[in-house]
């Protein structure tokens, strides 16, 4: 067995449910009977912007599916919270800061919190920063979305998910 992080969001459930009450689910969902099959395991922490970060134990050769299936960030070559960033080149840390502004962290509290050069970090400091918080979702009935505009609500700790799976 084999371990990973990946960052994905989560997805609409279609159909929902309850009809006329739309609800999601973390994208890693997709391939827990493939996880599962390998005896594997996952658990997540959903985080700011509608993605989740997902710890996994399964086959490697299932980390690699779930890896290139679109939608899913594979954090190269870091399975443990204590790994430091510099094992890392520089453009898989520049690609790792992309995917936290895409949560919708900006570049000054990303600078603010983990400083400028990610290889100073590691992998458990930017994960942690990645879970501080997230927003409540909300369904909007008129335009039939889920909307990640409401209250900031704290995120499962990232030491919790990584304890789950080991």
């Amino acid at each position: 067995m084999a371990l990973a992080w990946f960052i994905c969001t989560y997805n609409r459930r279609t159909p929902p449910p309850t009809p006329g009450r739309a609800t999601r689910y973390c994208a890693m969902d997709d391939h827990t009977a493939t996880i599962r099959a390998d005896g594997g395991d996952w658990s997540e922490s959903e985080v700011l912007g509608n993605y989740a970060l997902v710890k996994v134990r399964a086959a490697a050769a299932t980390l690699t599916t779930i890896g290139a299936t679109a939608g899913f960030y594979r954090i190269p070559a870091a399975a443990s919270l204590t790994t430091p960033l510099s094992t890392l080149t520089g453009g898989q840390r520049t690609a790792l800061r992309a995917r936290l502004e895409a949560m919708g962290y900006d570049t000054a509290e990303i600078t603010a919190s983990l400083g400028s050069n990610l290889a100073l970090r590691t992998l458990g400091d930017v994960l942690r920063f990645a879970a501080s918080l997230r927003r409540k979702p909300r369904y909007d009935a008129i335009a039939d979305e889920i909307v990640m505009d409401g209250d900031i609500r704290t995120c499962k700790p990232i030491d919790d998910v990584d304890r789950e799976i080991t």
